[in-house]
């Protein structure tokens, strides 16, 4: 059974490999955030790229247990492209969060590949 779920598992890593999954524009409330989960396997990359009306905290982390990991962080940017390779097979989260008094209107793009 669970050589079962590593295959089932794999198989679902590579239908997903590759695949450009380019969202619309998201309205981010003030004092809230947004979040894009995927789950990747060790060593599938995830490639990401944004741009936002104004600066916001954006970070890519994963949890284990009740430990965050954020192997990617930064503070008040409204802009950033990156490629993140996954060292362990983890759901992985893009986040963004607005600090400011008004809405902000967040574009983003993400691929994941091999």
């Amino acid at each position: 059974m669970k050589y079962l779920k590593h295959v089932l598992w794999l198989l679902l890593a590579l239908a997903v490999s590759a695949q450009a999954q380019t969202a619309k524009p998201v309205t981010i409330k003030p004092g809230k955030v947004f979040e894009k989960c995927m789950a990747l396997v060790p060593s599938q990359k995830i490639e990401y790229r944004f741009e936002s009306a104004a600066k916001m905290n954006f970070n890519l982390h994963y949890h284990k247990g009740e430990q965050v990991y954020y192997p990617v962080q930064l503070d008040r940017t409204n802009g950033e492209s990156g490629l993140y390779e996954a060292k362990a097979k983890e759901t992985y989260c893009l986040m963004w969060e607005n600090k400011t008094s008004a809405d902000v209107e967040l574009t983003y793009s993400t691929t994941i590949g091999n």
